[in-house]
């Protein structure tokens, strides 16, 4: 080993921000108390599909050859139309144990099958009763292909993040997080907008709008004005409401001006290297960066949203950086200790090397301990969390048993549904209905059984409502 590689190298992230017919890219470097930019770069790319994933190829590895160090992290964005988003309320548990609501909840939440997406969830807010998520999601089938390209570049992803997102984290980062206003982020490019609205550093809605490019407006101001007309995106007393543009498209003075003159509010472009210290870069191209520096900052600081829809199966094994860090210091102390002959000081360090060793070998059994503390811990609070909610509900699935069993021949339901103590019903019957109401009152768990409306006759059946209510007993059992 070199006594160069026992000095900790400096942290080099890389974003890759894909979207719209361009291909932006920032790289920043983490020094001494700061960030510096070290490359960056807003290429456009072939209409045509056939010749696009060539030329993303080229550029990639035109980006990578020129890097004077090999970026630590590597973060792709995937646009904001490929992710699915949901706010969901959970109850007010750990991380690790909502993990494991979610792993059975999540298929009530997203458009497709949950073995071909991938998912990651982030707390947004908590209070004692609940806690509010921002659910993630985004095919599998998408990932891959952006994984992909990466690596037929020669590039290893460490991260999978989201385009509106990054460009979030790159502007609350460059405010340094306190934001009271609300603040509403447009980023506009090649007749696409990704929309995002956040209070106080928390983000509160994002939205994707494809758009004419002649009237950018018209599809602008409708959005944003509901969206900042909502309650929970008020801005108090604090200010009124401000806009950030960014995009290539953000970079128009005429859709600035005229922003700001039709909604009223101060409209500013984004500036993504406030605190980032970077030289020659144009403002108006600085703001085609937000994304691809919020990106890059990924792994070099703490950010407000940390999406990553990378599945842990594709990320690359990572090494601890404190174990790294104690490797170096202690074989650094080794060569010196070696290089003055100070032979005390190995004897030393050999006994500390031995304590070392056994405190270690105590703290591995202390922590196999703690760690069945914290499994039965996670597996109580979550078998809880499941009990409470499935006692908060009706057990539906026996209800409608029962009301099967009851319910002659040649009934056809086509509406069950149970809100509180009222259960609804309906469908068609061949014969009479009338009989329907004297058969559901002989249902031990419901009562004051009526028609909704009158019966509808056809040929050779009968459409039929009915609602009755349950028997206060049964909305209490467990």
């Amino acid at each position: 080993m070199k006594f160069a590689e026992l000095i900790p190298r400096r942290k080099v992230g890389l974003g890759i921000d894909i979207r719209g017919g361009l291909l932006c890219h920032a790289v920043l470097r983490r020094g001494l108390g700061r960030i510096e930019l070290l490359d960056w770069g807003v290429e456009e790319l072939p209409r045509e599909k056939d010749g696009r994933e060539a030329a993303l190829k080229a550029k990639l590895e035109a980006i990578l050859s020129r890097l004077s160090v090999r970026p630590t992290f590597v973060t792709v964005g995937i646009p904001r139309s490929l992710v699915t988003m949901r706010a969901i309320d959970m109850p007010a548990v750990g991380e690790e144990e909502l993990k494991g609501i979610l792993d059975y909840e999540v298929e009530r939440h997203i458009p497709f099958p949950p073995e071909e997406a991938h998912y990651d969830f982030q707390v947004l807010e908590k209070d004692a009763e609940k806690s509010t998520l921002l659910l993630a999601t985004a095919r599998r089938e998408e990932i891959d292909r952006y994984v992909s390209v990466l690596r037929d570049a020669g590039l290893t992803p460490t991260a999978v993040g989201v385009s509106t997102f990054a460009s979030f984290n790159a502007l609350l980062y460059n405010q340094r997080g306190a934001v009271e206003r609300t603040t509403a982020l447009v980023d506009v490019r090649n007749g696409e907008a990704e929309i995002g609205v956040a209070r106080a550093g928390v983000l509160r809605h994002c939205r994707y709008l494809p758009f004419a490019a002649a009237a950018p407006l018209d599809v602008l101001l409708p959005e944003l004005s509901a969206l900042l007309a909502q309650p929970q995106a008020d801005s108090g007393p604090t200010g009124r409401a401000r806009i950030s543009l960014a995009g290539v498209g953000g970079g128009r003075s005429d859709l600035r001006h005229h922003l700001a003159e039709r909604s009223g509010l101060d409209v500013e472009p984004l500036q993504p290297f406030q605190r980032i210290r970077a030289r020659g870069v144009d403002p108006q191209v600085a703001q085609s960066l937000g994304a691809a520096v919020g990106l890059a900052l990924n792994g070099l600081v703490a950010l407000p949203l940390q999406i990553d829809l990378l599945p842990k199966e594709m990320a690359p094994p990572r090494r601890d950086p404190g174990l790294t860090l104690t490797f170096r210091l202690l074989a650094l102390i080794a060569i010196l200790g070696l290089a003055f002959g100070i032979s005390e000081a190995i004897r030393e360090r050999r006994a500390l090397a031995d304590l070392t060793g056994r405190v270690e070998t105590l703290k591995a059994e202390a922590a196999k301990v703690e760690q069945l503390k914290g499994e039965v811990g996670r597996l109580e609070s979550q078998i809880a969390a499941l009990q409470k909610i499935d006692q908060g509900e009706v057990r539906k699935l026996d209800l409608l048993r029962e009301i099967v069993q009851l319910l002659p021949k040649g009934v056809i339901l086509t509406l069950f549904s149970v809100e509180g103590r009222e259960v609804r019903i309906g469908g068609t019957i061949s014969g009479s209905a009338s009989d329907l109401i004297s058969i559901l009152e002989q249902s031990p768990i419901l009562e004051n059984v009526q028609f909704t409306s009158p019966v509808a006759s056809r040929a050779e059946t009968q459409d039929f409502q009915i609602k009755a209510f349950l028997e206060a007993r049964m909305e209490r059992r467990p």
